[in-house]
C-alpha cells in the first residue's frame, strides 16, 4: 500500500505502526544480543588486585562495613575502566537485614548506550580474598530502546488516528463524505465542485 506513494502523503498513524514494529525488532535484537554474548567473570579478588571482563578492567579497591536503618553491609570499592579510560567507581554491597533476618545482594550497575556492567560482592576468602562477580551485557539497553519507539510509535499511532477523525467530522459535516474517506485513507484530495 506505500508503493508509489510520496512519503509526506502517508498518514502519519501509518508511521506510528512502522515506528512501533521497528520497536519490536530493536527489543528483540537487544534480547538477542544479551543472550549470546554476555560475558560474566567470577573470581577471588586481593584489594588492590584486577580482573577483566569484555572491555572492562575491574579493580578492587576496598571493601569496608556500611549500615542503613535496618541493616549493616560489606560495600565494596570497585573501580571500572573501559579501554584503559577514566575509571568509574561502583559499589556493590552483601546486606544483612535484621527484621526480617536476611541477606541479600545490592549490585552495582554501570550502563553505557551499548549494555550494562553489573558488579557483585561475594564473601571473604581465609586468605583474604573477597569474591567478585562482574556480568558484561552487550547490547541489553537496546531492549529499553525498543520500548521507547513502541511508546513513541503507539503515541504516533493514535495521534494519526485523532486527526484523521477530525479531518473525517469536519468533511462530513460539510456534507462530503467521499472526500472525508480519502483524506482519511491519505489519497490525493478530490477538487471540490
Amino acid at each position: 500500500p506505500l508503493r508509489g506513494r510520496k512519503l509526506i502523503r502517508v498518514p502519519v498513524a501509518t508511521w506510528g505502526m512502522v515506528l512501533a514494529h521497528f520497536g519490536v525488532a530493536v527489543s528483540l535484537f537487544g534480547m538477542a544480543c544479551e543472550g549470546a554474548f554476555t560475558q560474566e567473570r567470577l573470581a577471588a579478588v586481593a584489594p588492590g588486585g584486577s580482573e577483566q571482563v569484555g572491555d572492562f578492567t575491574v579493580t578492587l579497591q576496598g571493601v569496608s562495613p556500611v549500615a542503613g536503618p535496618n541493616w549493616t553491609a560489606i560495600e565494596a570499592r570497585l573501580a571500572v575502566s573501559e579501554n584503559g579510560g577514566t575509571p568509574v567507581m561502583l559499589y556493590p554491597q552483601a546486606r544483612n537485614f535484621w527484621s526480617p533476618s536476611q541477606s541479600t545482594s545490592e549490585s552495582a550497575l554501570l550502563t553505557r548506550w551499548d549494555g550494562q556492567l553489573y558488579a557483585v560482592i561475594g564473601n571473604q576468602a581465609e586468605d583474604g580474598r573477597w569474591q567478585i562477580r562482574v556480568w558484561w551485557k552487550p547490547f541489553v539497553t537496546f531492549i529499553w530502546y525498543g520500548g521507547l519507539l513502541i511508546a513513541l510509535g503507539g503515541v504516533l499511532a493514535i495521534a494519526g488516528r485523532v486527526r484523521v477523525d477530525v479531518k473525517r467530522r469536519r468533511a462530513t459535516a460539510m456534507g462530503d463524505e467521499r472526500r472525508a474517506d480519502l483524506e482519511a485513507l491519505g489519497a490525493e484530495p478530490v477538487p471540490a465542485e
